[in-house]
Formats: structure tokens, C-alpha cells, sequence
């Protein structure tokens, strides 16, 4: 029922403003449903009163109703085929006006055409207006007065006494006054919801356009929350999540059943399972809920990821509301700089190691130039006394001394890194297990007798390209000092492997791919504190017991002697649980030559071949015409490179000795080089109490042949010159 109600109060609305537009002011939709009222009330009154006035033959006003009525069912088609019209209600009030002033005249049926007249103030007023409407009642008030003062003409028909003109216009002014106050109060208030309504749609356009500019301040927004690399979370201040972007959830790792459900709790626990220290974490929450200041710390992950955890409080109104969390992934950016920390202290190291090696370099010439005498001489002594001599023994001790102070130099030029020569072919089992049946490995056990030794030899072990000499020193020192460390006693453990490294390994050095011969010794000791491995190649920087470890350069050697054979050294320690020292030399596919037979001195003496000594220090020059001059051969002498060149302009020698560094004046390259621009098949062996310099390797390019390093030994410089000698010979 109230279905069938609502729709029938639709088709009656319809039926009053058909022909409107649907957006027409709500007062012309008023004037044209009270025309439509008026008109029906009055057609269906004036028909059937046009009749009855008909049928007691008053022909004139039943036709003058029928007339109205007709006028009135005209004017309602054209309200609904044109719509309204102004014009409409001026018409219908005066077609109105019209009629009760007939009506009036006339007295209509049994003299009641007056009352008609109380409404005519309802309808002026209410389509025309308050003021207009008060218009049109005063001129139909003033055709009542006219008709109440010649009511006694003939066409007059109606009759009214005295009494009933007074008490008409005194109510008729009173519906009159009513009328037109009551429609000037409803314009009035119509124009206060005009007003009110125009405001009303200023402030919903406001509205509307303020809700359109934060729909898009939030749609940016949002844009430019998800498109940071950050992770942003806003929460209450009680904690509850009020927002937050894609990215959050990304760098946490939070499974999305978590973050689809909000559930605060379960999202803290997930978070708190993740962090090396939850508690921190915590702490640094509350205690930010506590103030309105920012925020900022650092978070640590268990698997090693790092954040950035930045904190602003979330104002509203000047009151706190809760707290924008940032986060940021600095994994990469740690790393980096970790990477980079690790590389700079890398190079400050090496840069400190290459200026102590070229104070070192530099300390071994001048060393090496003075232990030429105490070397050569002894040796030259001991070929001219008889084997029954009692000076022999004396004259060995001099020598075995200078020899040790010889490798001292030699361990200050492994230092500078210029004193290894690696071009033998090598294996490392052989070099380990000659030096544990040494003298040298025997004096060490006795100082630690608690120490056991305990190999394991890769039986296929690959050859490398090294020098005996410096590896054999290298496993000295590594056990050594593996021995010293292990304080209580302990099996030191030595092993050989053939390896492919496939990731380089960080660590004290970045190891490369490639294949190695990996040499690992492991011991049981006390261990090397994280701040001091960095340390532990220095020179002269140990920890052992003076007076019974050497130099003092041991694992500097040790460092030097890897870096010349082109190796890698890794150090893992733990304090009080010991020290694993893995070495890493590149192998080589080339096999050891077969052992040749002992070298005597007749295989290096000479046949009088003329040779020229070319050296700056004074001492040298002697010892070395002494020792040739006892070999056989003829020897010439210049002090210069520049008195060199001179004697060659006008002579010859079969061989030149040259010293590399000559001061002042030029030294042994550019003595070389003016020389075979003289004499281009001269010949020549570089000697030099310094190290195998470009320099020597640039003179060895244009022709010299081998090197040979003070202080001399009368087989080393003897074989030297014979293998030089014997190139020409064959060649010849």
C-alpha cells in the first residue's frame, strides 16, 4: 500500500508540472500546480453552475460560465503543451477578477456571487505575487465600491443594503490584509532559503572541490609513498597500523596473510624474530612515544641486512597522533663501505710494506757491498792454504759467519720484495720434507720439545715456479712461529693440496680463481687477536721470545716470499683456540729436470778469456779480479762506466762484469747500451749488491745474460761467467 500510495502522489505531481523542465525554479513549479488547481476547481464549478444557471434560465451568466470554463480548460492545454508562462497568470487573474466582478454585479445564483470575491486575494497573491497580488485585489476592491455605489442601475441586479456593504469591505480587507501578509512572510522566507540554498551550493561546491583536490593531494600522495625506495609505516599512538606502502612489507620480508589481516601483533612478533636485538628495537619505540622529537638508529639484521630507521612524530591539531616510520636498506652501502675500509687499510699496509722495502732494498746494497770481503776472501784463503792448515777452521767460521750475515740481507731484500728469484721448477713436498730433516728444524724442536709434528702430502701435488731457497725459509718461519704460539705443547699440523678456486676468498688477501698449490699449517695455540692479524707481517712486530726467533723479520719473509711467487696468503684465528696459515701458490704444468751431478771447480775455471770489471766501490773491483785472476782468467778494471766505454773505444774483452748502480756517473745499463753501440756482440753479466731491477731486466733484453748478486762466491760468479762464455763459443 504505501508502494501504490507513493506512486499515485507521483502521476498527480507529473500530471500538475507536466510540460516543466525538471530543473525549473521551485516557483514557477508552485504557480503552474496552482494554476492546474485553480483552473480544475474552477471548471468544475462553473460547468455544472453554468448549467443550473441555464436551467433556471439566467441565459446570460450560465453562458459567461461556460465561457470561463472553456477559457480555463484552453488555458490548462496550453499549460501543458507550452509549460508555464507569466503571461499564464496574469490571464487566469483576470479572467478571475473578471468573473466575480460579474459574479458581484449580477449576484449570480440566489444572490451569492459575492463570495466568490474572498478568494480572488488568495489567488492574485499567490500567482502573482504579494505586492502585484495586493494590486489586483485593489482594483477588484475598487470595482466593488463602484458596483456598491450605482447598485441602483439597471444592469446592477444585485442587491445589497447599507449594513451588508460595511460588513463586506470590512471582511474583505480583512481577507485581504491576511492574504497578502501571509504571502509577503512566505516570499520573505523563500528568499532566506534562496539564500540559504545558494550558500548551500557554494559550500557543497567547495566541498566538492575540496574533496576532488584531496582526493588528488592523496592520490599523489600515495604515488610518491609507493614509489620510494623506503619503507614507510604510520601507526596511532597506541600502535595500531594506520598505513603504510608496498615497499614496508618488500624489505621486511613480512608474509602478506600478516599484512592483508593488520594484525599489529603478529607483525611486531615477525619484526621483533628478525633482528639481532629486538630489545633495542623496543626500547628506542617507547621511548620515542614518549616525546615529540625525531628519531634515527640503526637496525641490524640477523642475516645480515642493515636499515636505516628514521622517526617523525605524526602531528594533528598541534597534538600528537602517532609516528611516521622510515626505513631504508643500507645493506649494499655497509658493504661498500666495509669493502672499502677493508681495501684502503690494504693499501696503507702495502704502502707502509713498500717503504720499509726500499729502505730495506736500499740498507742490503750498501750490506751486501761490505760483506763481499768478509764472503770472497775467506774462500780465496781457503784455496791457497794446505787441507792440514790450523787457520782453516778459523778462516770457515769468518766465512760461515759473513754467509749468515749474507742471508740477513737476503731476508731485508725478500722484504723489499726485489730479492726472489722464482724461475725453478719446484715442489712444495720436496722443500718441506728436506727442510724437516735440516739442521735448522732440529734446533728448533729442541727449544720446543712439547711440539709434534704431523704432515699430510698430496702424493699428486702440481709443481710451482719458485726459488727453494726463500720456500724452504717460508716453512721455517710459518712452523716457527706456529711452535711459539703453541705454548702448552700440541701437534702443529702441515698439509699439501692440489686446489681450484673458483669465488675468490676474502681475507688478509683476496685470493683469485684460478689453481693453486695450497700449503696449510695449522696449529693448536694461543691465536691472533682480530685486531692484530693485519700486524702480524709487519717487520720486526712479534710477540715470540727475544733472542730465540731471529731477525725478527720472519713472517715478513714469509709475506715477501708469497707475494714474489705471485701467491695469496689467508689467516684464520681464534684467540686460545689457534692459527690456520693457508698459502696459495699458482701451479705449473712444467715437470722438475732430472738431478744434475755436483759442480767441481774445474768445470768454471777459465782458459785466460779476457774479461772487464766494471764497479764504483773499490773493495769490489779487488775481490772480484782476485777471484778470476785465481779461475784463469785475464782481467781488466774500470772504475766507471764512463772509463768502460773509454777503454772499449780502442780494446776488447771477451765478457764485461757490470755493477748495476754506479755513483756518480752512468750506471750499468747505460754503460751497456754505449757499449754495444761500439760492439754489438759484447757480452756481459749484470753483478749487483741490490736486487734484479727493470733496469737489469732492460739490460738483459738488449744482451747481458745472467745475474749475479754480492757479496760474490767463487762458484756463483765462476759458473756465471763460464755459462756466458760458453753461449759465445757454441754460437761461434
Amino acid at each position: 500500500m504505501p508502494a501504490q500510495k507513493d506512486s499515485l502522489m507521483q502521476q498527480v505531481k507529473y500530471f500538475f508540472i507536466r510540460g516543466l523542465d525538471d530543473d525549473a525554479d521551485i516557483e514557477i513549479k508552485r504557480k503552474a500546480i496552482l494554476i492546474n488547481v485553480i483552473s480544475l476547481i474552477g471548471i468544475l464549478n462553473l460547468v455544472p453552475l453554468g448549467v443550473s444557471a441555464l436551467f433556471r434560465d439566467n441565459i446570460t451568466l450560465g453562458v459567461f460560465d461556460l465561457v470561463v470554463a472553456g477559457v480555463l480548460i484552453v488555458l490548462l492545454l496550453l499549460l501543458k503543451k507550452i509549460g508555464y508562462h507569466l503571461l499564464m497568470s496574469y490571464f487566469g487573474v483576470a479572467l478571475a477578477g473578471a468573473l466575480f466582478v460579474y459574479l458581484f454585479a449580477t449576484g449570480g445564483i440566489d444572490n451569492t456571487g459575492h463570495l466568490w470575491c474572498y478568494t480572488f486575494p488568495l489567488f492574485a497573491s499567490f500567482l502573482l505575487g504579494s505586492k502585484k497580488g495586493a494590486i489586483a485585489t485593489s482594483i477588484l476592491l475598487i470595482f466593488i465600491f463602484l458596483i456598491f455605489l450605482i447598485d441602483n442601475q439597471s444592469f446592477i441586479t444585485a442587491s445589497f443594503s447599507r449594513d451588508f456593504k460595511f460588513r463586506y469591505i470590512f471582511s474583505f480587507l480583512v481577507v485581504f490584509a491576511f492574504t497578502v501578509s501571509f504571502e509577503n512572510l512566505r516570499e520573505r522566507t523563500q528568499q532566506k532559503l534562496r539564500e540559504k540554498n545558494t550558500k548551500l551550493r557554494e559550500t557543497v561546491s567547495e566541498l566538492t572541490k575540496a574533496e576532488a583536490a584531496l582526493k588528488d593531494s592523496t592520490t599523489l600522495l600515495k604515488a610518491t609513498i609507493e614509489s620510494t625506495a623506503d619503507g614507510i609505516l604510520v601507526v596511532d599512538e597506541v600502535g595500531q597500523v594506520l598505513s603504510r606502502n608496498t615497499r614496508f612489507g618488500e624489505m621486511w620480508q613480512i608474509p602478506e596473510d600478516i599484512l592483508k589481516n593488520n594484525d599489529d601483533q603478529k607483525l611486531l612478533n615477525f619484526v621483533l624474530d628478525h633482528l639481532k636485538d629486538p630489545q633495542m628495537f623496543i626500547s628506542k619505540v617507547q621511548e620515542l612515544y614518549q616525546t615529540d622529537r625525531r628519531g634515527f638508529d640503526i637496525l641490524d639484521f640477523k642475516d645480515g641486512r642493515v636499515f636505516e630507521r628514521y622517526s617523525e612524530p605524526l602531528m594533528v591539531e598541534d597534538n600528537r597522533a602517532g609516528r611516521v616510520w622510515s626505513f631504508r636498506d643500507i645493506t649494499d652501502r655497509r658493504r661498500a663501505e666495509e669493502e672499502r675500509a677493508r681495501l684502503q687499510n690494504k693499501l696503507q699496509q702495502a704502502q707502509k710494506m713498500e717503504a720499509i722495502g726500499t729502505l730495506a732494498g736500499g740498507v742490503a746494497h750498501d750490506l751486501n757491498n761490505i760483506l763481499s770481503g768478509i764472503v770472497s776472501y775467506p774462500e780465496l784463503i781457503l784455496l791457497e792454504l794446505p787441507e792440514d792448515s790450523p787457520l782453516r777452521d778459523s778462516i770457515k767460521i769468518i766465512q760461515q759467519s759473513g754467509k749468515k750475515a749474507a742471508a740477513i740481507v737476503q731476508d731485508l731484500l725478500t722484504l723489499a720484495r726485489r730479492g726472489v728469484s722464482t724461475n725453478e721448477i719446484v715442489n712444495l713436498n720436496d722443500v718441506i720434507s728436506e727442510y724437516l730433516i735440516s739442521p735448522e728444524f732440529n734446533k728448533l724442536r729442541a727449544f720446543h720439545p712439547l711440539v709434534e709434528i704431523e704432515t699430510s702430502f698430496d702424493s699428486s701435488l702440481l709443481n710451482i715456479m719458485g726459488s727453494p731457497v726463500h720456500l724452504s725459509k717460508t716453512v721455517m718461519n710459518l712452523i716457527s712461529n706456529a711452535s711459539e704460539a703453541t705454548v702448552e705443547g700440541g701437534t702443529i699440523r702441515l698439509s699439501t693440496e692440489n686446489g681450484y678456486i673458483d669465488q675468490p676468498i676474502i681475507g688478509y688477501d683476496d685470493v683469485v680463481e684460478g689453481e693453486y698449490v695450497i700449503l696449510t699449517v695449522t696449529d693448536p695455540g694461543v691465536g691472533i687477536a682480530s685486531e692484530e692479524i693485519n700486524r702480524i707481517f709487519e717487520p720486526f712486530y712479534t710477540k715470540k721470545v727475544m733472542g730465540r726467533s731471529g731477525t725478527g723479520l720472519g713472517m715478513t719473509v714469509v709475506w715477501g716470499t708469497v707475494k714474489d711467487h705471485k701467491g695469496y696468503i689467508h689467516v684464520d684465528s681464534e684467540l686460545e683456540k689457534g692459527t690456520i696459515f693457508k698459502l696459495y701458490f699458482p701451479i705449473t704444468k712444467r715437470e722438475k729436470a732430472a738431478d744434475q751431478k755436483p759442480i767441481e771447480l774445474s768445470d768454471y775455471t777459465g782458459n785466460g778469456e779476457s774479461i772487464l770489471v766494471v764497479d764504483d766501490v773499490k773493495e769490489q773491483r779487488k775481490i772480484a779480479s782476485k777471484i778470476l785472476s785465481q779461475l784463469g782468467y785475464s782481467v781488466k778494471l774500470a772504475s766507471s762506466g764512463e772509463e768502460a766505454v773509454n777503454l772499449l773505444r780502442n780494446d776488447t774483452a771477451d765478457l764485461l762484469i757490470l755493477d748495476m748502480i754506479m755513483s756518480p756517473g752512468i750506471d750499468g745499463l747505460e754503460t751497456y747500451e754505449r757499449i754495444i753501440s761500439m760492439h754489438p756482440n759484447q757480452k756481459a753479466i749484470i753483478a749487483s749488491g741490490f736486487s734484479e731491477t727493470n733496469r737489469v731486466k732492460k739490460a738483459q733484453q738488449l744482451g747481458a745474460g745472467t745475474y749475479v748478486r754480492k757479496p760474490y762466491t767463487i762458484e756463483k760468479i765462476g759458473m756465471a761467467v763460464m755459462l756466458e762464455l760458453d753461449k759465445e763459443n757454441k754460437a761461434a
